[in-house]
């Protein structure tokens, strides 16, 4: 429930914040150049927001920073020298920019209040947006805004199975992954009415982009999914957090077929909420787990589990506060990046994926607390 997580974390984060954060930029040795050499990062205080740009190959990292809306999220397509910003709730905008330069280029409006959660390009002139608050799918050309279609998730294979059961009508759509001529979309499916619990079921959608049609709905093994869909072993992982603070969700595998295989680990070995996860190789896997997410003092943890029975190896980071939000894997230089919105010192560390030693003594500094990163050109 990415409304739900993000209400708690704005909580937590307003209860610790003390001070003004720190703009100044830090010195960091520059990695050896690869395919992707710069990370695109969201940042926020809930008050206000930044895109931050970071050269990671050169010296001299004085990062690029651009205005946005205080709940947000990046793209940055490969092939493409664009980035786009998803301005949630409250903007309800597409905000679309060089990555070259951080010049912003456009933006343009998907509907008010339909709170867009990401935007899949398809090709320069075809895109798609989700929206948590719309059971529309809504497809534009990314650059000038223009609406092309409403896709309604409601209509299409299995569509009984998702509206006959759907307490307030809205399938809450969010992150998607497109695989060739498919893309993926994932399916809350929340109850607004309770405080955006899960219903019974959250799903995944698979869309035609030729025909622009719901060929199939799979049923996820739990509910609430809230990460991302990470790549692993030519399939996907997902984070499914069901009730938080109940240790009822796991993180799912599916195959290049779309066939779950099942959990890989769950809460109750991991001991927690699931915040975000990543497979590391074919015997190990990182995730964030928040612990006593609605206690006294909530805190979050990077963890090292099994791929072989599920528990955990090890702990690899105790934040000591509810602060890790996002796993980044850098494969081509062997570098997990997590950030932390530790509001007294903000920023993103970078591991050895190998040794989840970290590379350096310092964060990369975002200035403000980093809420969404990915890796680009």
């Amino acid at each position: 429930m990415i409304k739900k997580v993000f209400c708690v974390a704005v909580l937590i984060f307003a209860l610790s914040h003390c001070g003004k954060i720190s703009m100044a930029p830090v010195q960091m040795p520059p990695l050896k150049a690869a395919k992707m050499n710069h990370l695109w990062v969201t940042t926020t205080d809930y008050q206000s927001g930044l895109l931050v740009g970071i050269d990671l190959v050169q010296k001299s990292l004085e990062p690029l920073r651009i205005p946005i809306h205080s709940d947000a999220v990046v793209r940055a397509p490969k092939g493409s020298p664009y980035f786009y910003v998803i301005n949630r709730l409250g903007a309800d905008n597409i905000e679309w920019g060089d990555r070259t330069n951080g010049k912003v280029l456009g933006q343009f409006s998907v509907g008010r209040a339909t709170n867009p959660q990401d935007i899949a390009i398809i090709n320069p002139a075809q895109a798609y947006v989700t929206r948590f608050q719309s059971n529309k799918l809504l497809k534009v050309n990314p650059r000038t805004g223009v609406r092309i279609k409403e896709i309604d998730i409601f209509e299409g294979a299995d569509s009984k199975d998702i509206s006959s059961t759907d307490p307030d009508g809205r399938p809450e759509m969010t992150w998607m992954n497109l695989q060739g001529s498919h893309l993926l979309i994932l399916l809350q499916r929340l109850n607004s009415e309770k405080g955006f619990e899960p219903s019974n079921k959250s799903q995944l959608a698979v869309l035609n982009t030729a025909s622009d049609r719901i060929e199939q709905i799979i049923t996820l093994k739990g509910t609430n999914p809230v990460t991302e869909m990470k790549p692993f072993s030519k399939g996907f992982v997902v984070g499914e957090a069901g009730i938080l603070g109940q240790k009822d969700g796991g993180i799912e595998f599916f195959d290049s077929n779309l066939n779950s295989l099942g959990w890989l680990t769950d809460e109750e070995k991991l001991g927690g909420d699931i915040v975000d996860c990543l497979i590391l190789d074919k015997n190990r896997g990182l995730a964030i787990v928040a612990k006593d997410t609605f206690g006294v003092k909530p805190t979050t943890q990077l963890v090292l589990f099994s791929l072989v029975d599920g528990s955990v190896m090890s702990v690899v980071k105790d934040s000591g506060k509810y602060s890790l939000q996002q796993l980044l894997l850098d494969e081509e230089r062997n570098i997990v990046f997590v950030s932390d919105r530790d509001p007294k010192k903000p920023g993103i560390l970078a591991l050895d994926s190998r040794s989840l030693v970290p590379l350096f003594a310092s964060y990369y500094q975002t200035g403000l607390p980093p809420y969404h990163m990915v890796l680009a050109e």
